[in-house]
């Protein structure tokens, strides 16, 4: 139907509608854009393509699980990847050379002049990663620099030189060298044991056969052992037979090196030495208490003769017409009688209750013929 045939009415509600289509068109197309560059935005922004691009390389024996795309670990952290690993030409000293970027401002600052790359394997299939370990900024380990002068945080303007030893300018072919740490590969350390199991193989051999001699000695002798045990049977009897006798008290040791009427003897022999050993002491207790009862009549003997004697000169010394014969026969009993009370072997005799000698004291004069 010709649109010159529509009325005015449709003809209006016709191009408004035309409108509204246009304009959702319109939107839908600049929605469209929009996801479009937001998804190149996260695609460059994860795939660091608005970070700084920091290039380095190292030098390798071989080329064996790295490839280009492989990720650079850094304390344990993705940082960059692998560009290129590619051979040395021949007749170069260096076997395989790889290159690197770390990605990231704050990444590169972790990179020193005395940064290392130590090669690790990944897995039992041969596989190795790269991990980047950071310099020492404090300066412990010596004077060190910066590998990359930044500005405005994704500009490179300078890069260390190892020969001059300064900071020079940076062109995009200028990648600094870093020290790679490569221990040999898993591989190689499967190949080395192998080769040392073979050559340990017949030392292992040699081993086995040593140990089955060995053991076939080892039952000999314990076949020995056994016939050595059977015949020495009957001798542990005997000495259990013995011991068995020597815990009985009917036939012990000591039975045997005393019989039991020579044990009698000896303890009746005993029995009378003590009782003899006895009598003896009774026997001296009584000569001692005899001697003391004699000592102490004698000293009442002699105090009696000396108290006697002592009136009788006191007698004459008081009568003047005594005979003079028997006052001096008086006066040298009475001397002594002193004497001997003074003697060293009657002394004790003589001694009172208090312990002093009862004697009357010498007149002058006497002893000496008279007075």
């Amino acid at each position: 139907m010709p649109l010159q045939d529509l009325t005015p009415q449709l003809r209006t509600r016709l191009s408004r509608v035309e409108r509204i289509v246009g304009v959702f068109i319109f939107v839908a197309t600049l929605v469209m854009i929009g996801g479009l560059g937001f998804y190149l935005y996260q695609t460059a922004k994860s795939r660091g393509w608005f970070l700084l691009k920091a290039p380095y390389y190292i030098y390798l024996r071989s080329g064996n699980g790295l490839k280009a795309g492989d990720q650079i670990l850094m304390m344990g952290f993705p940082v960059g990847k692998i560009t290129k690993v590619e051979a040395m030409p021949p007749l170069t000293p260096q076997d395989v050379v790889v290159e690197f970027v770390v990605l990231g401002e704050k990444n590169v600052g972790y990179i020193w002049t005395d940064s290392k790359v130590n090669v690790k394997s990944a897995g039992l299939l041969g596989n190795r990663y790269l991990e980047v370990v950071k310099g020492d900024a404090s300066g412990k380990n010596g004077k060190v620099e910066a590998t990359y002068r930044v500005k405005d945080g994704n500009t490179i303007t300078a890069i260390w030189d190892r020969e001059s030893k300064t900071h020079k300018p940076f062109y995009s072919t200028n990648h600094f060298e870093l020290e790679a740490n490569e221990p040999p590969d898993l591989s190689s350390h499967l190949d080395s044991i192998v080769q040392e199991a073979k050559d340990a193989l017949p030392h292992i051999l040699a081993l086995t056969n040593l140990l089955t001699r060995v053991m076939s000695n080892t039952a000999e002798a314990t076949d020995k052992l056994n016939r050595l045990l059977n015949d020495a049977q009957p001798v542990v009897s005997n000495l259990e037979l013995i011991t068995r006798n020597l815990k009985n008290p009917q036939g012990s040791l000591g039975e045997w090196l005393l019989p039991t009427n020579l044990h009698a003897q000896v303890d009746q022999a005993m029995v009378s030495a003590n009782q003899a050993m006895l009598s003896a002491n009774a026997a001296l207790t009584n000569a001692n208490a005899q001697i003391s009862e004699v000592a102490a009549s004698l000293d009442q003997a002699l105090e009696n003769l000396a108290g006697i004697t002592g009136n009788l000169r006191l007698q004459v010394d008081g009568n003047t017409n005594v005979v003079g014969g028997v006052s001096k026969l008086i006066i040298d009993t009475d001397d002594m009688v002193q004497g001997l009370k003074r003697h060293w072997l009657l002394r004790s005799a003589f001694r009172n209750k208090g312990g002093s000698t009862n004697s009357a004291p010498l007149r002058p004069g006497a002893g000496r013929g008279g007075r």
